[in-house]
């Protein structure tokens, strides 16, 4: 390899063991530590055809000097030869993962280490009020109160909780906020999906039930991604494949971030309407067809309700405002599960050491607490970690990675 110069692409066309070419190809080599993982590694990059990069691989294979990579083996293995933290090798499957580009500016902020240099903060916090501590216990000149403790214990806990505040909206953001269009049938849903995705996506007809399937779109409203699924009309009487329709709708509103539930202004919101109301997590009512009304209707001053004619556009620049606003306007700093749980437990030994110390615990007892925040702490970032957890994480990339 000393003769193939570092970093630098070469055209190659590659040949079996029978001489046939394979494919027109670039090469380079990267080596270590000035690569991916930190080892010596050479790219073959062919055309993306299937077929081809079977055969590519198989070529290889013949040769016994390599093997097919296990789920996420190069990002563990840069893991591994300290090229990142063990949450910025998990921020690299979030952005393969992301269905949003939500998710993906979270995803990024994760792997250029915000929560990893936010989390080593708070563990020198923690190891220098430990070494504080103990220091107290074996030298005479220094002292340490419990006012001190308390003091220095609160900012570190505030900036956990802080690290941890909208921890649950993250699921939604990374893969878009799942959005159900549901009302009775006929109440005109298909038309407002249509209007929000500006083309004539859904069937529209006067005759109720003619949406029986749910429709699946992904739009992009200011910045925020929205999972539209215009779903079947509910009516208790349904019957066939539209009482298939209606489970299926009912279903997905109880999976929903948000409701749109679209009510006929000209009729009104019926009461056997209410109990669908509260399935989501949130829900907007969107009173429809106000270009029907014989007078300008008398609207109603809750926050959670707009006025529209999805036939003609009418209302909906305010309905989306009013979407997007029921969005946290800051982005999680945490939105992977383990993080959000490992900081937890930190936060739970904090309190408890700030507790402890408040009720004049003597300040061993609080050093149990501490220990064992840091080490929470230390694990969000691999510092301590066991095998089974590495094999977890990685398991769920995909083999490129």
């Amino acid at each position: 390899m000393e003769s193939w110069p570092p970093h630098k692409h070469f055209f190659a066309r590659l040949r079996g063991s029978e001489g046939a070419l394979i494919d027109q190809v670039m090469a380079v080599f990267h080596p270590g530590p000035q690569s991916y993982t930190g080892e010596d590694v050479a790219e073959i990059s062919c055309h993306g055809n299937p077929l081809l990069v079977d055969t590519l691989l198989d070529v290889i294979h013949t040769t016994h000097l390599a093997r097919l990579a296990q789920q996420g083996e190069f990002t563990r293995r840069a893991y591994l030869n300290a090229k990142m933290d063990l949450a910025q090798a998990e921020a690299v499957g979030a952005i393969i993962s992301a269905g949003s580009s939500a998710g993906i500016e979270m995803a990024k902020s994760l792997l250029d280490g915000d929560l990893s240099r936010s989390v080593e903060d708070l563990d020198t916090a923690i190891l220098d009020l430990l070494a504080l501590i103990e220091a107290s216990f074996i030298a005479d000149d220094v002292e340490i109160t419990t006012e001190s403790i308390i003091e220095a214990i609160t900012p570190i806990l505030h900036k956990t909780e802080d690290l941890l505040k909208d921890h649950d909206a993250a699921p939604s953001l990374l893969s878009g906020i799942s959005t159900t269009i549901a009302g009775l049938p006929n109440a005109g849903k298909s038309s407002l999906f249509n209007a929000i995705l500006g083309y004539p996506r859904a069937i529209v007809h006067a005759e109720g039930g003619t949406t029986r399937d749910i429709i699946h779109e992904h739009v992009t409203i200011e910045g925020i991604d929205f999972v539209f699924h215009d779903t079947a009309g509910i009516r208790e009487t349904s019957s066939g494949p539209e009482k298939i329709g209606v489970e299926k709708t009912i279903e997905k509103l109880a999976q929903s971030d948000l409701v749109l539930y679209v009510v006929d202004a000209g009729i009104g919101l019926q009461p056997d309407e209410h109990k669908w109301l509260d399935l989501g997590k949130k829900t907007i009512v969107v009173m429809n067809k106000i270009d029907l009304l014989d007078a300008q209707p008398h609207k109603s001053s809750a926050n959670d309700t707009v006025w529209i004619s999805a036939k003609y556009g009418q209302g909906i620049a305010e309905l989306l405002g009013l979407m997007t606003h029921t969005v946290p306007d800051t982005r999680p700093k945490v939105f992977i599960q383990r993080h959000a749980y490992l900081l937890e437990k930190a936060r739970t030994c904090l309190v408890q050491a700030e507790e402890s110390a408040g009720a004049g615990m003597t300040a061993d007892v609080l050093t149990i607490d501490l220990s064992h925040a840091s080490s929470f702490l230390q694990e969000i970032i691999g510092k301590e970690v066991d095998e089974d957890m590495l094999n977890r994480i990685f398991s769920q990339f995909c083999v490129g990675k």
